[in-house]
């Protein structure tokens, strides 16, 4: 009998963002779409409404980017799941960069859309680590999204959330040279040296690796 394993993509992103990579036999592969958040919805409750998309029966296995990392770890707060695997992501609130909460405190967050959200790009560029044409489109089109309502739901979301529960069987694959999770505030299970936050499209051949080894 296939296991099942939920994909969830970043802030943004699209299931284009696992292209590169390769899981063990006996896996079916499903995409769980990110969903509109309802008027200042908790994280939680928008978890468990996202966890509405997850058809298999039984326990799931789900693998999150950076924010899917994150919801993917407040999925398992409320369905079975078999085992989490993060990449580029947070487990605890104790991981986030020191200085999230200064922009929450200061509420720079919530500035105008005219004074961040719509000149993010050179940021958004240079947190991202992109080296291929490839990964410049995907941002390209990213940053092409004018849903600044969502944006800005996530963004809180993050600098807000909480959590000290790891889940038992977590895989958590961090790189090296990561820049919105500096690897000094992350303890991860594996690490890719040279690894940036889009390294689940350009060290997909080391991530592959580490899944082989570590996937139940």
């Amino acid at each position: 009998m296939n296991r099942h394993l939920y994909l969830i993509s970043g802030l943004g992103a699209d299931e284009r963002i696992f292209n590169n990579l390769r899981f063990p036999a006996g896996y079916e592969i499903h995409h769980l779409k990110w969903i509109q958040p309802l008027p200042d919805e908790p994280i939680g409750s928008y978890a468990a409404r996202m966890a509405g998309g997850i058809t298999a029966d039984g326990p799931i296995s789900l693998m999150g980017v950076s924010f899917g990392g994150i919801m993917s770890l407040e999925i398992a707060r409320v369905r079975p799941v078999a085992q989490n695997i993060l990449l580029s992501s947070i487990k605890h609130t104790s991981e986030k960069p020191p200085y999230y909460n200064w922009v929450r405190k200061l509420r720079l967050h919530q500035l105008p859309d005219s004074l961040i959200y719509r000149q993010r790009s050179l940021v958004v560029k240079k947190f991202l680590n992109i080296e291929t044409p490839a990964e410049r489109q995907l941002v390209q089109e990213y940053l092409s999204k004018r849903d600044y309502g969502y944006l800005r739901w996530a963004v809180n979301a993050i600098l807000h959330w909480e959590n000290e529960a790891v889940p038992s069987n977590l895989v958590h694959i961090h790189g090296g040279k990561d820049m919105p999770f500096p690897l000094r505030f992350v303890k991860p299970t594996h690490v890719i040296p040279d690894g940036g936050h889009f390294m689940v499209l350009n060290r997909a051949a080391e991530i592959n690796r580490i899944l082989t080894e570590t996937m139940l």
